[in-house]
């Protein structure tokens, strides 16, 4: 018999030493009450009703009773003296498991394969992922096509040229795409200006028609672009400087272009995996400090949340959440905001509070009244 079904049999034996001790409690309890209704159906039959209200006929009824009482108090302590020692076995058994949460995860391994197909399609590892592929017998991504074009643009943008990431921005003729399709026809500008004089720079301006039609609203901007042209190359120590600082510029358009086609696809920036990893490398110095405070202590539950926040950035936020103005709390599935009459939000646990027994109730921070029949639940997306 292995460790986990000897460490099995003795809860189960626990489980059942309590069900025999409930089932004698319930009828010693059962028999002490009958014996104290009992008692007091007498005194009511051989004294009138209304003397049981003076006190001393009251107190005489309880020390009458006394003993039954006691009886009772010492079969439910019996009990839960059973109970009790169940917990602490428990602890005891799965303590490593309360400590360090759950050991063993099952993952959908077609969900799994797919994570990993993607990842290496981000990372244009696409031998791995034709291997991987092959070998696990899963179909070809949808993504396969995609990553291959946004691989071969990112290997362009990173050697500083423009061609192939301007002509992906003109095909996809999008309002989402326009920003990026002016920051990359500005890159070529300053570019131009950099590489082969301001002439061929300023022909360009002239010539293009995507420049033209993306100046348009950005008058600002090409205002300065122009005005730096007068004072080129002497722009280091001008307000100008930003626009020709190829450190910071080509980075810039490199991580606009990948935000750019993940959103395209409806696919996030980063790796799924990396980004699991990282949060994970962030989270893990106050998780482990988290369980060295709580590991001596019984009273821990495992549950799907822990009572801290772990703060690990604002970039690995990807839910909105709502913190209730009257008991401060971040409201969840089991206590989600509802929408008052006059348009705030509280939490439905406040809500019930503040109803008490009343139909109505005033919203917190306006005098509007709101019925408590009315109050729909919000969903923060």
């Amino acid at each position: 018999m292995s460790i986990t079904q000897q460490e099995g049999s003795t809860l189960l034996k626990d489980l059942e030493r309590i069900r025999k001790k409930t089932k004698i409690s319930n009828k010693v309890l059962n028999g002490q009450l009958d014996q104290i209704i009992t008692e007091i159906e007498e005194a009511k039959t051989n004294n009138d009703y209304s003397q049981l209200k003076d006190k001393l006929q009251v107190q005489y009824l309880l020390r009458k009773n006394e003993k039954p009482l006691t009886k009772i108090k010492q079969t439910n302590n019996d009990c839960y003296a059973y109970i009790s020692k169940l917990g602490k076995n428990m602890d005891k058994v799965y303590k490593k498991n309360l400590q360090y949460g759950q050991e063993h995860i099952e993952l959908d391994q077609n969900v799994l394969t797919e994570l990993i197909k993607t990842h290496l399609l981000r990372d244009g590892e696409f031998e791995a992922y034709e291997t991987l592929v092959k070998e696990s017998g899963s179909v070809d991504s949808n993504f396969h096509q995609f990553f291959t074009e946004a691989q071969s643009i990112v290997k362009d943008l990173k050697e500083k040229k423009l061609d192939s990431a301007i002509q992906w921005a003109e095909n996809r003729g999008k309002k989402s795409v326009n920003n990026l399709l002016y920051e990359l026809l500005k890159q070529r500008v300053i570019q131009l200006v950099q590489t082969e004089g301001i002439n061929v720079a300023i022909n360009f301006m002239r010539n293009s028609a995507s420049f033209q039609e993306q100046s348009q609203g950005r008058l600002y901007e090409i205002c300065l672009i122009t005005y730096s042209l007068l004072i080129w190359p002497n722009v280091e120590n001008t307000k100008y400087f930003y626009l020709y600082d190829n450190e910071r510029n080509w980075p810039r358009v490199l991580n606009l272009f990948l935000e750019v086609a993940a959103k395209s696809q409806n696919i996030l920036t980063k790796s799924e995996i990396r980004t699991v990893f990282s949060a994970g490398c962030l989270a893990m110095p106050k998780l482990i400090k988290y369980n060295q405070i709580t590991r001596n202590r019984s009273s821990e539950v495992l549950t799907n949340d822990i009572p801290i926040d772990i703060e690990i950035g604002k970039e690995y936020k990807y839910h909105s959440f709502f913190v209730c103005p009257v008991s401060r709390e971040v409201t969840n599935s089991d206590n989600p905001p509802v929408l008052l009459k006059c348009g705030h939000v509280i939490s439905k646990l406040s809500a019930h509070k503040m109803i008490a027994n009343k139909q109505k109730f005033k919203c917190p921070t306006c005098p509007v009244e709101t019925k408590g029949v009315d109050l729909p639940e919000l969903i923060f997306i």
